[in-house]
């Protein structure tokens, strides 16, 4: 009996411990990626994501690269000499050139291999498979490795023939596996633009009371992991009770240099968001300024399908025709979210997704993000 008042004691100091107005407030718990060791090509280039330049000589010294220069280094296996450039602590490439086409097909399938068998595999939220029979021609898609790589073993050799693999996963690596026999190559390149940054992901829930009385609800989803941002919330005036879409109102100046979006709430009396977009460049949100945690939830809502989902394009007019499988990932990190759950029970209209890119011309996929608008 004694144990069993301690064990209360104990919850109900936790309970006391994570309360603020009301609502929960507890640490947030982040998915962590556990490194694989360097035993192939595919790992050992993603194993040098991360480390200083230092550190990346030693691995690459260990498993018997010499380097050329400060960012190269080389090793020959089985007369095939293999490259890797270190260009910085989240870039690093591997290559091989050879004019015979049955070395660059034999190689490219080993590393497609190594790929397929490791960790990424696994977490990949966007992948691309893709064969093309000559410069801009002939191409075609397909959903597996495996699929792509029979398809390469019947294909009839070209001297402009290519293999392309590309995606990232949702720790923010973006990789790619290219076969180029135009170039005499094969290429294979792990990128991790926030690697060595301090981490923006939220450590504990702040939601309050006040923040599920207002009219709406922005919610923000990284681009590239769909990992949940945070939420801000505000009121409007001249609020619409009825139709069935949020009545969004954009301001889109194309950036030939320096472009800007705004999206309102029916009139300009009622801004909802407001960033610069900048070519080749990165522009900046300036509204909302801040987001703030709220609160996650063990379990998320049903996908609800394009009955209550439309996408905002550069116009703000609203769309269905979106990747359906970038959409239910948004949708399984917003509807974790005390506060979206909120919202959306109390709303009759759909919610609005729109994908802010504040750089575009080669748009950076790091930088860009979703903004999830939902009316209650």
């Amino acid at each position: 009996m004694k144990y069993y008042h301690v064990m209360l004691l104990a919850v109900a100091m936790l309970i006391a411990a994570c309360s603020d107005n009301g609502l929960v407030k507890c640490p947030i718990e982040q998915d962590q990626e556990v490194k694989e060791a360097p035993t192939n090509d595919f790992l050992l280039v993603k194993a040098c994501i991360g480390l200083t330049s230092d550190e990346a000589a030693a691995l690459l010294a260990e498993q018997g690269y010499a380097a050329t220069d400060a960012q190269h280094y080389t090793k020959t296996e089985d007369n095939i000499e293999k490259e890797i450039t270190v260009y910085a602590t989240g870039n690093v490439s591997m290559s091989v050139q050879s004019t015979e086409m049955s070395v660059l097909k034999m190689l490219y399938t080993q590393w497609m291999t190594q790929y397929r068998q490791s960790s990424a595999y696994t977490a990949m939220l966007r992948e691309s498979y893709r064969l093309s029979t000559g410069l801009g021609e002939g191409h075609q898609s397909y959903g597996t490795p495996e699929d792509m790589l029979a398809a390469l073993k019947e294909m009839e050799e070209t001297e402009d023939m290519s293999a392309s693999f590309g995606g990232n996963d949702k720790y923010a690596n973006q990789y790619s596996i290219d076969l180029a026999a135009y170039l005499d190559g094969i290429y294979m390149q792990v990128i991790n633009q926030r690697a060595g940054l301090p981490s923006d992901d939220f450590t504990e829930s702040d939601l309050k009371e006040a923040d599920l009385g207002k009219d709406i609800l922005i919610s923000k989803v990284d681009y590239l992991t769909f990992g949940y941002k945070g939420f801000y919330a505000l009121n409007v005036t001249g609020k619409e009770e009825t139709g069935t879409d949020i009545p969004i109102v954009a301001q889109y100046d194309s950036p030939s240099d320096f472009g800007s979006i705004r999206l309102y709430y029916r009139t300009t009396n009622n801004l909802l968001a407001e960033g610069t977009i900048v070519w080749n460049g990165c522009g900046q949100l300036a509204f909302p300024e801040a987001f703030r945690a709220g609160q996650p939830e063990s379990e998320g809502l049903p996908y609800p399908g394009q009955e209550r989902i439309v996408q905002l394009n550069e116009a703000g007019e609203a769309t269905t025709d979106y990747n359906e499988q970038e959409m239910r990932h948004i949708w399984e990190s917003i509807s974790q979210q005390k506060e979206f759950q909120h919202y959306y029970a109390g709303s009759t209209k759909r919610i609005a997704v729109y994908l802010y890119t504040p750089s575009v011309g080669m748009m950076n996929p790091a930088e860009a993000y979703y903004l999830v608008i939902v009316e209650r």
